[in-house]
């Protein structure tokens, strides 16, 4: 049996009021998913756990099949895991966000998406201007880099304490209300003073403003945490997989969850991603693997910008380009299964993310149709199919020759 995971990371979202109540899943033409929810099981579940804060970190690893209340330690030692750099006792992991802050708000939390080549740049010398201080930056990905705090300033017991909000949570909003809080704030503020005024004087900021595209004028530290707790497929299913991704976080929980980590090199996280050299790294992984998990961060990211237009273009693409060539590889195979889902909903009209029930789709061998319409947040409702707590929804896919599910009401209010 090959099983595929296909995430659309973000495609979930509330009804629109302007679109006669329909969300951008309604309103997207996605034949190959609605496809998919009529051939086999569609119906809802519940990534992001009650109480916990929806965010990718906690959607993927339910999506994975870890219960986020156990394996869940923060975000940055999952991104830190995926370059390899193991967090010693003690020692505090930080995601690192270069953004734009002006005029007192969160103007942009990517910095226009900073390339890579010049976000190193300035990392390096950030990380150079800090060297006095107890914390050293790792350069990574466009906007997204890294941040660890030496072992002994934050004892495990503060780490809940200290609330750090996610820059995307807050676009266009004042800042300064969301500025570190609770044990070892203070030296964080120290810290990104450091930085900010490394960053005002940079020539590679002065010469972005001078060809108008936003500088990256501050740094913005969250997600922290210790060493994740998560045990591998091996262990867990018997099974060997492969994790295809532009996100680092996806690949931290694949790399910590024992399975080989594909790089794309032209996968972005955006509009416009290497979709071929994803479907083509994922169906030959397949022939070496049992299980390959492909996520896709576009919906995420249009939906955080607030654009319905890039939103529905992101889902189609993703339909198009991602979920119809990897169900025809499969159909190539003499037993698979495949399951497409989102990680959690990222709603437009808040541009961050929500917790609540969102759809999925699971097809292949020994499932059997439950009248499933579209692939839609309102059609999984209809069929009564309901899968909480989510990471449980994994367990049907592999464990059992012929899946088995519950049936309850979800409220999508």
């Amino acid at each position: 049996m090959k099983y595929l995971i296909l995430v659309g990371d973000g495609m979930a979202d509330f009804p629109l009021d302007d679109k006669d109540g329909r969300t951008p899943l309604e309103i997207a033409h996605t034949p190959a998913m609605d496809a998919l929810a009529r051939e086999g099981a569609l119906g809802l579940f519940t990534p992001i756990p009650e109480g916990m804060d929806p965010g990718s970190d906690i959607g993927n690893l339910s999506l994975f099949g870890f219960d986020p209340r156990e394996a869940f330690t923060g975000r940055a030692p999952l991104e830190a895991a995926n370059r390899g750099i193991m967090l010693r006792e003690g020692e505090v992991a930080f995601r690192c966000n270069l953004v734009t802050l002006l005029d007192g708000r969160m103007a942009n939390f990517t910095a226009d998406h900073i390339a890579t080549d010049d976000a190193a740049q300035l990392i390096d010398a950030i990380d150079a201007a800090c060297a006095d201080l107890p914390i050293r930056f790792v350069s990574g990905v466009s906007y997204r880099h890294l941040a660890f705090l030496e072992p002994g300033l934050l004892r495990r017991d503060d780490l809940p304490q200290l609330i750090c909000t996610p820059p995307h949570n807050i676009s266009d909003q004042p800042y300064a209300p969301h500025l570190p809080q609770g044990p070892g704030a203070e030296l964080l503020e120290t810290i990104a003073e450091r930085a900010g005024a490394v960053l005002a004087d940079h020539p590679l900021n002065t010469a972005r403003i001078a060809r108008g595209t936003l500088p990256a004028n501050a740094i913005w530290l969250w997600g922290h945490g210790t060493a994740p707790r998560i045990a591998t497929y091996p262990e867990l299913y018997g099974i060997t997989g492969a994790v295809v991704s532009a996100v680092d976080l996806v690949k931290g929980i694949g790399r910590c969850a024992g399975l080989e980590i594909l790089d794309v090199p032209g996968a972005t996280g955006y509009l416009g991603t290497d979709y071929a050299g994803k479907v083509a790294a994922a169906l030959d992984a397949l022939d070496r693997c049992d299980l390959v998990y492909l996520h896709v961060e576009a919906p995420d990211e249009t939906a955080h910008e607030g654009r319905l237009d890039l939103k529905i273009q992101a889902i189609e693409e993703f339909d198009r380009h991602v979920v119809a060539p990897c169900v025809a590889g499969l159909r190539t195979r003499p037993a698979w299964r495949v399951l497409v889902a989102p990680d959690h909903i990222t709603a437009l009209s808040t541009r961050t993310h929500a917790g609540g029930p969102v759809p999925f789709a699971l097809v292949g061998k020994g499932i059997a149709s439950n009248g499933g319409l579209d692939y839609s947040e309102r059609a999984a409702a209809a069929t009564g199919l309901f899968v909480n707590p989510g990471f449980e929804l994994i367990s049907p896919m592999i464990r059992e020759a012929r899946p088995s599910f519950s049936f309850a009401s979800a409220n999508l209010d």
